[in-house]
């Protein structure tokens, strides 16, 4: 008996025990005994608060009376068979309670010990139900490992039998996966397209029919650096993977700028039999960059035309490819406001004004732009004319001289004739 009790307690040392009864002091000395063997023993009152711990805990064994206040202990087992079919549970009854045993067993209960409840009786069902419990688990843990032993087992004979068609098989599963997201190519061991997707049809206006058959060269633009061909190839070659960005072209001569993978696919043997391409597209990028730097170097042009007009002691201004005043600075203002035309102010203010309104020519009227004056002028440096301002003062000569300063925008110096005749005497002393 010694040695079945030893073997009970090492056996439950991990299990724990729900005890459902209403008798209190039966209640308190059950679990006392219990709490020896297992590793925790919860108690409840009636079969409805043992159904609400069985809700939320996890329990090896129910032990239960049959009689109780709120519900008893047939209807617990019925809603526990209900919800836990495999749930092991023990019955104590008394020995006018023996008309439940036949409902009881159709439940599947087979435990039962009879009150007065003596320990050798309970040892003795406990280390049969414990027994149960233990061969159960040993079985399913048998059953795990022998489910984990035949998965590494399958995976293993998986991972031996690859041979080529496996790897081109797996090579086709990536290239579908990149497919949304990517440029994809596949080319043969010289380089000659085998087949692309519809991303690089998209993005370069060729349809496969055009490219397939030959070199990536059709969609290279002709400022990449040859360099950059040898390096990538002399990597490739060397079943090595390449990756850097290419400059490549539509097929209506846009340019394509291409961050570029290229993995070499190897035979059985470790000979490479194609080679997969795999393309970001940057172009949207690097336009966007394109567009920031044209916009932050218009405005470094901007700061430095200003500060430079500022320097000028003449009235001075920025003028377009039309003659459109861009901006002035404050003696060209001055000239403006003393125009007789008060609408002149109002005109350069909205970057609308042109050279002609302000200032009358005769030898200039026919040219439209500073181009045309350029392409039908004799001489090269700086273009001078004389002209007209029609002042609040009266009429007043000038000079007016233009020079090139950035791509299609010139500055343009107004000097009235007092300012020039007394510049050339101050110029002769």
């Amino acid at each position: 008996m010694d040695n079945a009790i030893d073997q009970l307690i090492t056996w439950s040392k991990d299990l724990k025990v729900l005890y459902v009864e209403d008798d209190i002091s039966l209640r308190e000395e059950v679990s006392i005994f219990l709490s020896d063997i297992f590793e925790s023993v919860d108690l409840a009152n009636n079969g409805q608060e043992g159904l609400d711990k069985l809700a939320l805990n996890h329990y090896d064994i129910v032990i239960t009376d049959i009689r109780m206040p709120v519900m008893d202990g047939i209807e617990m087992i019925e809603k526990i068979k209900e919800l836990y079919p495999e749930q092991p549970i023990l019955i104590t009854s008394a020995h006018n309670e023996i008309e439940y045993l036949l409902k009881l067993i159709n439940l599947g209960v087979d435990n039962f010990i009879t009150k007065p409840l003596q320990s050798e009786q309970i040892f003795k069902v406990l280390h049969k139900m414990v027994e149960r419990i233990k061969q159960k688990n040993e079985l399913q843990k048998y059953k795990d490992d022998l489910e984990n032993a035949n998965a590494k087992l399958h995976k293993l004979t998986l991972s031996q039998s690859k041979d080529i068609d496996l790897k081109t098989s797996v090579l086709k599963s990536y290239k579908k996966a990149l497919d949304a997201a990517c440029i994809v190519s596949l080319t043969n061991s010289d380089g000659i397209i085998q087949d692309v997707n519809e991303n690089f049809c998209n993005a370069t206006g060729y349809s496969k029919q055009e490219v397939i058959g030959q070199k990536h060269r059709i969609i290279t633009h002709p400022s990449t650096d040859q360099e950059l061909f040898t390096n990538l190839w002399k990597t490739i070659l060397e079943k090595r993977i390449w990756q850097g960005l290419i400059v490549n072209q539509t097929k209506q001569l846009t340019l394509l700028y291409h961050y570029t993978t290229i993995v070499p696919i190897l035979g059985p043997n470790g000979d490479i039999i194609e080679f997969i391409s795999i393309i970001q597209d940057l172009t949207e990028l690097y336009k966007g960059n394109e567009a920031k730097n044209k916009e932050n170097i218009s405005c470094a042009i901007g700061i430095k035309s200003d500060e430079l007009l500022k320097t000028i002691p003449f009235p001075s201004a920025l003028i377009d490819n039309h003659f459109v005043f861009q901006t002035c600075n404050t003696a060209l203002k001055n000239l403006v406001d003393e125009h007789s035309d008060e609408q002149l102010l109002v005109k350069l203010t909205s970057h609308t004004l042109t050279l002609k309104e302000l200032v009358f020519f005769e030898e200039m009227d026919y040219f439209e732009t500073i181009d045309s004056i350029q392409n039908n002028w004799p001489y090269e440096g700086n273009i001078s004319f004389k002209g007209i301002i029609k002042s609040l003062h009266g009429l007043q000569e000038v000079l007016v001289q233009i020079c090139k300063y950035h791509e299609n925008q010139y500055i343009v110096c107004i000097v009235k004739q007092e300012d020039f005749e007394l510049c050339c005497q101050v110029h002769e002393r």
